[in-house]
């Protein structure tokens, strides 16, 4: 849940907002900005898919930006597991009960059995849908229906007719969006194959990738170099990098000054221990020597 991820984060970082938040204040968040948070949290998904997992759960209250203390990255994490299932289980992956936030479940959960009247059973796929969701609420600052209500929802899955948004001029992205909302999830795309989509690895989306992106790359190579066993491969890939500086306005905060101050109360916190742990190994000593 959110609030666990903030009692054992805050020690290493900030956790800036989720999507959510951003959304609601009506934030314009450019493309490219756009892109880098997709990237990290299609990964996540397939990373998980790769542990045999799929979370149920994908919605933009449960996507947070968290800035880890010194780095000048933002990182995307994916919160809430408490509905996350193990694809291997055919027990466990059969839907029966209605999981997740309305405006993000997919036709197969929403509409529930098919025709034959079968059970339908909930994969990896579900999560895709709901990534389809942020990115298209993301770009075009709407959802793909006219109303969250169920009414308004139901009506859009049955009709299976997904209309491009006069906000949406660029053709790459809404080729990726139409992949991650296709109606029937057994001609959705997986998390792997939209990281290859050339929304992501296009002529454009290299060329807009930021200098800021590329620094933060080039110092965790050199970290790495050094011997930093904490570099992982997305810190050295420009693609996954997004830089405090480039989201700082958008989340309306100052992490320098928010970073100073956690480090100052860990150091603190560290000297009341080191205090706490005298005291209690001269007590110890005074006792045993009393014996």
């Amino acid at each position: 849940k959110e609030e666990d991820f903030e009692y054992g984060e805050w020690q290493t970082g900030i956790k800036l907002t989720n999507l959510n938040n951003i959304i609601e204040q009506k934030k314009y968040l450019p493309i490219p900005i756009i892109r880098v948070i997709m990237k990290q949290i299609l990964e996540g998904l397939r990373l998980m898919l790769e542990q045999g997992l799929f979370h149920r759960n994908i919605k933009e209250q449960n996507i947070l930006l968290h800035s880890p203390i010194g780095s000048n990255s933002v990182q995307i994490k994916i919160s809430d597991f408490n509905l996350v299932k193990a694809k291997n289980d055919d027990k466990k992956t059969t839907v029966t009960t209605v999981a997740g936030n309305l405006p993000f479940m997919p036709p197969e959960l929403l509409l529930g059995a098919n025709e034959e009247g079968d059970q339908t059973k909930a994969d990896s796929k579900v999560d895709i849908w709901a990534s389809g969701i942020i990115l298209h609420h993301l770009v075009a600052h709407c959802f793909p229906f006219k109303s969250t209500n169920l009414l308004a929802i139901n009506k859009f899955m049955k009709s299976q007719r997904l209309d491009r948004p006069i906000t949406i001029k660029d053709n790459i992205v809404w080729d990726l969006i139409t992949k991650l909302l296709t109606f029937d999830q057994k001609k959705r795309i997986s998390a792997s194959d939209a990281l290859n989509h050339p929304f992501f690895t296009g002529a454009q989306a290299i060329k807009e990738i930021s200098p800021l992106s590329i620094q933060l790359a080039q110092t965790a190579q050199q970290a790495k170099q050094k011997g930093d066993k904490s570099v992982t491969i997305y810190d050295v890939e420009p693609s996954f990098s997004l830089h405090i500086n480039e989201i700082k306005d958008i989340v309306n905060r100052n992490p320098e000054v928010e970073m100073a101050e956690i480090q100052k109360q860990l150091k603190q916190s560290s000297s009341s221990k080191f205090v706490q742990f005298n005291h209690q190994t001269h007590k110890n000593k005074k006792e045993y020597q009393k014996k």
